[in-house]
């Protein structure tokens, strides 16, 4: 029989795939430390109450996340994940329903959001046509109708994230879209954080804003549109700034509901 660990209600994800998210989150909050040898697959198994091919599976994604790493001779050791994973990870461990990501990270995220999003906005704007303005603007209406409406964040916020995937495709920089393709998932919970915060509305009228002076100003005063938005951005972004400085400083595991 499978430990309860595994067995959540309603959880669509498979078994392999349910085994994996619990190292995942043991790895990234350190539960389970850099060098670290685990059993064997037979007592492993045996430990979590499942079969050894799901195990195995699972370990597998692991290897492939750069969490884990099989040794000659000394079996299956954990590795830094900050020394050999990549993007993929965030991704995951955005994933996780049961585990909170800790105050530095999403501060190192939001910091890295409002650096680099103006760039990406920026070289966007300096290829920007009037085709893809009005794509673009397209996404702005509809959460215009949202705000208009009744408000849903979790809306909102999915549109956010496909605008910045639509000015990543007018850059057309493919080492972009697929490091955006990766960390889709850390820029959704950041943005709806973001939102219950802040003003939608004011980001939103930045962005019709900037797409319309896009279409009307030469390359340099692009730049200086970026630079602008930079300066909105940190500005805006100060009371989900606020609230990151109080959670705690590393991530958690919270208990799950397991089924009966």
């Amino acid at each position: 029989m499978p430990n309860t660990l595994f067995l959540v209600p309603n959880d669509a994800r498979t078994l392999p795939e349910r085994i994996a998210d619990h190292f995942i989150a043991s790895i990234f909050t350190g539960e389970l430390a850099p060098g670290e040898r685990l059993p064997p697959d037979r007592e492993l198994a045996q430990r979590l109450g499942v079969d050894r091919t799901s195990l195995r599976m699972a370990m597998q994604r692991l290897s492939h996340l750069g969490l884990v790493k099989a040794v000659q001779g000394s079996g299956v050791r954990v590795l830094d994940y900050r020394r050999h994973a990549g993007v993929d990870l965030l991704s995951a461990v955005f994933q996780l329903p049961h585990l909170t990501i800790g105050g530095s990270l999403m501060l190192e995220m939001l910091d890295d959001w409002i650096e680099m999003i103006p760039v990406v906005f920026g070289r966007a704007m300096a290829r920007m046509t009037h085709d893809a303005a009005r794509e673009l603007d397209a996404i702005l209406l509809r959460q215009l109708a949202i705000l208009d409406g009744k408000r849903d964040v979790a809306q909102l916020a999915a549109l956010e994230v496909e605008l910045q995937d639509g000015f990543t495709r007018v850059v057309g920089n493919t080492t972009l879209m697929l490091m955006g393709n990766s960390n889709r998932a850390a820029r959704l919970r950041l943005t709806k954080e973001h939102f219950q915060l802040s003003d939608p509305r004011a980001q939103v009228e930045m962005h019709r804003e900037l797409l319309r002076k896009a279409l009307q100003s030469a390359g340099v005063a692009r730049g200086a549109l970026a630079l602008g938005y930079r300066a909105f951005l940190l500005q805006h972004t100060q009371p989900l700034r606020q609230l990151l400085q109080t959670l705690p400083i590393s991530p958690a595991l919270i208990p799950p509901k397991l089924a009966k």
